[in-house]
């Protein structure tokens, strides 16, 4: 980057934009009844772990037609804490049930990636954690039970986000699971102030690459270790934020981890359980100088309205957030710079991304968290604390910082953030978790613009619909959106769909793509409301695997 480029990006960071906001947020986490406060289990010894937690995963437990919330803890190395479970009142407030769910397992908690496993139309739930991971499985009495060893998804090492997907089309859905670094040589460094014997955090750089995990899903409550065997850990990568996402639009679920100082690893979905590692040839893997960048949070949407699915990452201080939009045929050009996407955060050290139309406009807007790692960063223009941002999208990928409400105007040191309309007026709020602080609850104060929601019911394929494609078609044009279940940093969002509206777009029709590759059109949709859309059965059609 040029020296003016760098000027630039600065000053557009010193202070928030005044652009109009398409809608006001509000904290509402104290009125709303969740009070959990994180603990990152700081120690005089400064371990790595302490930086980077936690996140949190929108979830509807009881299948009640309301989005609960449950938040990773980190707590006291080298145990842990334990998560908590809020219960959607229905009335903008959240009730604590934790206890009685049965969510007692205690781990350092990194992430959480919920989504019905196997197909019996209760939300399951995965927490990452730093020494090995959690499942719970809903029973569907408002309770669950740690399967893990049973299913043999424990994992090693230091795992951090995990999302949900298809990877071979059989209609259940299977688990990838980024890893970090390994902190076996943590003992033998010193970081810090050598003359006061003063320690603090070391840099990530010091320690050794993890390769991801990959679960195949083999029925039955059981997965299988695919991950040598998929190819996908082949690659080693300080894995932080992971996407499933059809980057391509060949009709199967790809991977893509956002690494932290080595290159982001892109895995092209072959087919039956095989990955291609085309992190390089795609221009996913590094930013427009040909260098990798301290990545950490990440998200995939339409950005530019042409239909291919682009992809968002947060980096660290000194470095733009990246915008790699789709040119087709698996190919990526870093517009970060062009776009704008960039252009605030350059004294920022990203987290949590999430793309969401904001104000149901049409387009898919950018909500980014951003903290500092460091109680005293080296950057002199940065802080420990520091603002969010929500930039607001022209429909053409085109970004802008907007003002949206006192919460953009205060600091916070912020990890994970997940996007859900919790009070289902179809527009979307907003969690996010400071390191050692508070939750964070946004809420969206809307306007008069117009939406459709949509929650999917497979059949043939998964249960949630986890990687169908949707697209929206108006007198104004097309959205497209996919079903995720997570993405962002350590995090999971709501798993409906809103397509904004504007002040009054006519719906022609909804395509879906369903994971199982059925095609299926929907007409005559109802406006300001969520519609439940089951998978079409074809004539041969079966039940769940």
């Amino acid at each position: 980057m040029s020296v003016a480029a760098i000027l630039l990006a600065t000053a557009a960071a010193a202070a928030p934009a005044s652009s109009p906001c398409p809608a006001e947020f509000a904290d509402v986490a104290g009125r709303a009844g969740i009070a959990f406060v994180h603990d990152r289990g700081a120690t005089p010894e400064h371990r790595l772990p302490e930086t980077m937690g936690s996140g949190m995963a929108w979830l509807d437990f009881d299948h009640d037609g309301r989005m609960d919330l449950f938040v990773v803890q980190s707590g006291k190395l080298p145990g842990g804490g334990a998560g908590r479970l809020y219960r959607n009142e229905g009335n903008g407030r959240f009730a604590d049930v934790t206890e009685k769910a049965g969510l007692r397992t205690k781990l350092y908690g990194m992430g959480a990636a919920a989504a019905d496993f196997d197909n019996d139309g209760w939300t399951d739930l995965y927490v990452t954690g730093f020494g090995r991971n959690v499942l719970y499985r809903n029973n569907g009495d408002g309770t669950f039970t740690d399967v893990t060893e049973k299913a043999g998804v424990a994992g090693s090492g230091w795992s951090t986000s995990a999302a949900w997907g298809d990877f071979d089309g059989d209609g259940r859905l299977d688990l990838v699971v980024a890893r970090y670094v390994d902190t076996a040589p943590e003992e033998t460094f010193f970081c810090g102030d050598a003359s006061t014997r003063r320690r603090d955090y070391c840099d990530p750089q010091l320690y050794p690459p993890m390769p991801p995990l990959l679960f195949h899903n083999d029925g039955g409550g059981k997965f299988s270790d695919l991950s040598e065997a998929s190819g996908v850990a082949r690659a080693k990568g300080k894995g932080l934020g992971v996407v499933v996402s059809d980057l391509d639009g060949d009709g199967k679920p790809d991977i893509y981890i956002v690494c932290d100082t080595t290159m982001n690893l892109y895995f092209h979905n072959l087919g039956k359980n095989r990955f291609a590692d085309e992190s390089l040839a795609s221009g996913l893997g590094v930013n427009v100088n040909g260098r990798p960048q301290g990545g950490m949070g990440v998200d995939s949407g339409d950005l530019d309205g042409d239909g291919r699915i682009d992809v968002g990452v947060t980096n660290f201080e000194a470095e733009l957030n990246s915008f790699f939009a789709n040119l087709g045929d698996g190919v990526f050009e870093d517009r970060s710079a062009a776009s704008g996407f960039g252009g605030p955060s350059f004294a920022f050290s990203g987290f949590g991304l999430n793309f969401l139309d904001a104000g149901n406009r049409g387009a898919l807007d950018a909500f980014v968290a951003n903290g500092h790692v460091l109680d005293k960063p080296k950057l002199s223009v940065s802080t420990r604390a520091e603002r969010p941002f929500l930039m607001g999208n022209d429909g053409s990928g085109h970004f802008r910082e907007e003002g949206c409400g006192e919460p953009f105007r205060k600091t916070y040191v912020a990890r994970g953030s997940a996007v859900a309309d919790y009070d289902d007026d179809g527009f979307p709020d907003i969690a996010m978790l400071p390191s050692g602080g508070p939750l964070v609850l946004l809420h969206n104060g809307g306007n008069g613009n117009a939406w459709l929601g949509v929650r999917l019911e497979g059949v043939k394929s998964n249960r949630e619909g986890i990687g169908a494609r949707l697209t929206l078609v108006t007198d104004r044009g097309r959205q497209v959106r996919e079903v995720k279940a997570g993405g962002s940093y350590l995090a999971t969002s709501d798993p409906r769909v809103i397509f904004g509206l504007g002040s009054g777009a006519r719906v022609e029709r909804l395509e879906i793509a369903w994971p199982s590759g059925i095609r299926q059109t929907v007409t005559a949709l109802p406006l300001k409301q969520y519609t439940i859309i089951r998978e079409a059965e074809p004539p041969d059609s079966s039940a769940h695997p």
